[in-house]
């Protein structure tokens, strides 16, 4: 099904919420019925539209999608100040990620990047898979066991550069230990010139759907890995406290050490 006509279909139905028929969506969207009629057996399919006789409603899976979307770009907002903090102390270009379980990734929502001639620099929206990234793994590390078991079972570990971690049994202990030491750090895995280094973000009840990355070019963030870890945990800790966290200890920024 088409990207453009999706939305086009879901903004349409935002816009009545009595819903539409068949017969009214078609002209409204420039499309046959069977072409219409597919694109809303699919949504029905996936709960992102639901059916009521002939009218059709947004269903419930797009009100969690706008739900969680106004939520990431409010946390965005709260994070701003703590990422232009944490990239005046580093030097280095901060990014705000948050996961999406249902894709298994994650986005960066917020970027404050680095005034540097030679920096990593990354545009908003980026989206990045879980196990190869710093701010992956502090989000596994922190998601229900359930999930995370279902996850390194059926991951598929792409190499995305000749460094990617690509043996589920050692992401699982490099998760582990990113857990037990409160932040989690790549070095080359993802682009081959850039090491990351990142702590969670918690909400007010514990739970974890994002996490501050610092991010520099390779042998300068190797060389302050202790440095931009520190950066990244301590804008972390301060954006988890503004979203009413209280932390009962901060683990101590350690070396950055190769995991691939």
């Amino acid at each position: 099904m088409s990207l453009s006509r999706v939305l086009t279909l879901l903004r349409l139905l935002a816009a009545q919420p009595a819903g539409l028929t068949l017969a009214q969506l078609c002209p409204m969207l420039g499309a046959p019925k069977t072409s219409v009629h597919a694109l809303l057996r699919g949504l029905l399919s996936e709960g992102y539209v639901q059916r009521d006789g002939v009218m059709h409603r947004l269903g419930p899976q797009s009100f969690v999608l706008g739900a969680a979307l106004v939520s990431a770009r409010s946390l965005a907002a709260m994070a701003v100040p703590f990422l232009h903090a944490a990239q005046a102390r580093s030097g280095e270009t901060v990014v705000l990620a948050v996961i999406d379980r249902s894709a298994r990734t994650l986005t960066y929502v917020e970027v404050a990047e680095s005034q540097q001639l030679v920096r990593y620099s990354v545009p908003v929206g980026t989206t990045r898979p879980l196990y190869a990234t710093s701010a992956g793994r502090v989000l596994l590390a922190h998601q229900d066991p359930a999930w995370l078991a279902e996850y390194l079972r059926t991951v598929e570990l792409r190499p995305l550069t000749a460094k990617t971690l690509t043996d589920q049994r050692q992401l699982a202990r490099v998760i582990k230990r990113t857990r037990e030491q409160g932040w989690g750090s790549t070095l080359g895995e993802v682009t081959s010139d850039v090491a990351g280094f990142a702590a969670p973000v918690f909400e007010h009840d514990g739970r974890v759907d994002a996490a501050i990355i610092v991010a520099a070019p390779l042998d300068r963030g190797r060389a302050a890995a202790q440095r931009l870890t520190a950066a990244a945990q301590e804008a972390a800790a301060g954006l988890s406290k503004a979203l009413g966290y209280a932390a009962r200890h901060s683990p101590a920024p350690g070396k950055a050490r190769e995991t691939a």
